[in-house]
């Protein structure tokens, strides 16, 4: 039985976190990769570690160099970072490299948020200096999608926003388990020629807006309370919120995406299958209560999803 080893960059984050444990849950040699200040104390058996600063391309260089497969789970804040390891890579033996994606393939529209486009920059500079890469796109997480307003799902409050058609228009949903499990199933045995330059999407369910408005109607025994807005209406939410450097941009701009029918095309057609998972449904979401906390968001960022409501 041959494994991949794997070098973990951003190890402690709300789904880093998961895909981490299932990475070294999966029997792969695993090396952490940390910054100074981060707390490694409480790593699994087995698991190595080594403090890096990725701007020094010698020290990274020389924390590669028993390493097949650099895996990047950084949050917003991180991204740019990762250009550290388009320097360094193609001076190793280090043959994948997986940046930190985990959402959807962005139109020119999207490239206008400022994470996007920085996520956009570390693929290309590493594709122009020759690395082979694995993204993976899960679309939107069911904890973020249903369980923090940013897409218009107000479950305890029997809330939904329909954006232009997503009462109708399919939306891809993935708990964080989930995609735990699937990077551990990708990258800790499969051969690395099978994952070079390649693109998985990721889909645990598929579901409309009349599908998360009847399970809001199921849970609270009465019909959501519906509000909608228009293609046109996210379109201007989003260049104002561009405009004035705020986060909800990219909330528009998600909603904006499954009301217009692009959500099956940002994750393309090669997707991923677990086998001998159980899936979760909507009953088991939000019906049976089993939906996951999201990461806790600022006073500033929920006042501002509140505010979406009309």
């Amino acid at each position: 039985m041959t494994y991949n080893r794997i070098a973990v960059y951003g190890h402690r984050g709300w789904v880093s976190s998961a895909i981490f444990a299932a990475l070294a849950q999966s029997g792969a040699p695993i090396k952490v990769l940390y910054r100074s200040g981060s707390d490694v104390s409480d790593l699994p058996k087995g698991v190595t570690s080594v403090e890096v600063d990725v701007e020094d391309q010698h020290a990274l260089e020389a924390a590669l160099q028993d390493i097949d497969i650099v895996i990047s789970l950084v949050g917003l804040e991180g991204v740019t970072r990762q250009h550290g390891f388009v320097k360094a890579i193609p001076q190793t033996e280090v043959k994948l490299f997986v940046p930190s994606e985990l959402a959807l393939r962005c139109d020119d529209q999207g490239l206008r948020v400022p994470v996007n486009k920085a996520k956009f920059e570390v693929e290309a500079a590493a594709k122009q200096a020759g690395i082979s890469t694995t993204i993976i796109l899960p679309g939107y997480f069911a904890e973020s999608a249903l369980n923090s307003c940013l897409i218009g799902v107000d479950v305890p409050r029997n809330r939904i926003v329909f954006t232009g058609d997503s009462e109708r228009q399919i939306l891809n949903i993935c708990t964080r388990e989930y995609v735990a499990a699937a990077y551990a199933a990708i990258f800790a045995q499969t051969p690395i020629s099978q994952l070079q330059d390649t693109v998985f999407g990721l889909s645990e369910l598929r579901v409309t807006g009349e599908d998360v408005a009847n399970s809001l109607e199921k849970k609270h025994g009465a019909p959501p309370q519906i509000f909608r807005h228009s293609l046109e209406e996210a379109d201007r939410q989003m260049q104002t919120r561009l405009d004035q450097g705020q986060p909800l941009a990219l909330a528009w701009y998600c909603r904006r995406v499954w009301g217009s029918g692009q959500v099956l095309n940002a994750i393309g057609s090669n997707i991923w299958e677990l086998e001998g998972y159980q899936k979760k449904s909507l009953k088991d979401l939000i019906e049976d209560g089993k939906l996951v906390a999201y990461r806790e968001a600022s006073p500033a960022l929920k006042a501002a999803l509140e505010g979406t409501f009309y």
